[in-house]
């Protein structure tokens, strides 16, 4: 009897515990999401300051591809750097091939080369 009470102390301590982590992970994805930002399938996009339109690619397919093409043109920023494009739907290529929308005015954090 003693030893079905300390397992099951130990397991209510360890359930405790997974959810402690659970909500701790929780609240940091929440704090760390863009409130500005419209989120969608393969990034987020928010107004840009100057009212132009930009692209920042935040996501390298795997890193094997090489350098990235947007509308059969080499890319010239690199991850993470905002470069000026024209609105409209453009293709992403490396390693794989994406198109996307992006709207006037805003920059566009494309993060998901997934189906």
């Amino acid at each position: 009897m003693r030893a079905l009470k300390y397992l099951l102390i130990t397991l209510g301590a360890v359930l405790c515990s997974a959810l402690v982590i659970a909500v701790a992970f929780l609240l940091v994805s929440i704090a760390s999401t863009d409130t500005d930002a419209t989120y969608e399938l393969r990034g987020r996009y928010k107004p840009s300051t100057d009212g132009k339109t930009y692209l920042v690619i935040e996501h390298d397919n795997g890193g094997g591809c090489g350098a990235f093409s947007v509308d059969d043109e080499r890319w010239p920023h690199q991850l993470h750097e905002a470069g000026e494009i024209v609105p409209g739907t453009r293709t992403i290529k490396c390693g794989g091939e994406i198109d996307i929308e992006i709207k006037p005015g805003n920059i566009y954090y494309f993060n998901y080369w997934g189906p």
